[in-house]
């Protein structure tokens, strides 16, 4: 995220712990801010539709062809989309993931400090043509990286490109204490583009 404006704002959780954030919170693989509209002995959240596969030309062209596997390495981006506080269009966390053969998933934050919880890891399905489901999780810690929060819910619907270069889709993040107790939602939109053995110099954000 592009800003240079910080102040700080009191998330309570059941440990009453005290956590540092920007205003447009850098989520990674968990979000910290205050949820005011959704109880804080919820346990449950709003989940965005799995995105439809976008019609083009090269699906046409496509259409004989073996679908593009998603299994790679991904440099992704996410901007939110509908959470409470943060405007549409701000860059919440940029990343980079592999998804492997296995099922498996791991990801790295790129705007999360690593003594926060910077590493999820999760399983993913196929869907549909070209689409796939994410849950992962990742364990959060406050600003000082010495008092757990609790872990982070990560799930993402995306769908890739026929030439299997590129995604996109929508992802959810909840995080939660460790009593259960839902601290913060974010939702929006994700854009990935494969990294290949041809892949250069380009800025993490």
């Amino acid at each position: 995220m592009r800003t240079g404006s910080w102040r700080i704002v009191s998330v309570l959780s059941a440990l009453a712990v005290a956590i540092m954030v920007a205003p447009y919170a850098h989520a990674g693989c968990g979000l910290y801010s205050r949820v005011s509209t959704i109880s804080s002995a919820s346990k449950t959240s709003a989940v965005p539709s799995r995105p439809e596969p976008a019609a083009s030309a090269d699906d046409e062209d496509s259409a004989n062809k073996a679908d593009p596997s998603i299994v790679g390495t991904w440099h992704e981006h996410w901007y939110s989309q509908g959470s409470e506080g943060i405007p549409d269009g701000t860059e919440v966390d940029a990343n980079y993931a592999q998804w492997h053969s296995d099922g498996t998933e791991m990801q790295v934050s790129g705007m999360r400090a690593p003594m926060t919880g910077d590493v999820c890891v999760g399983e993913w399905i196929k869907t549909a043509k070209r689409t796939y489901q994410l849950n992962h999780f990742g364990v959060s810690y406050d600003s000082t990286g010495q008092i757990l929060v609790g872990p982070a819910v990560i799930r993402l619907w995306i769908t890739i490109n026929p030439k299997g270069d590129a995604t996109s889709g929508r992802f959810t993040i909840d995080q939660y204490d460790e009593s259960g107790n839902l601290l913060a939602h974010l939702q929006g939109n994700v854009a990935g583009t494969r990294i290949t053995m041809k892949t250069g110099f380009e800025p993490v954000e």
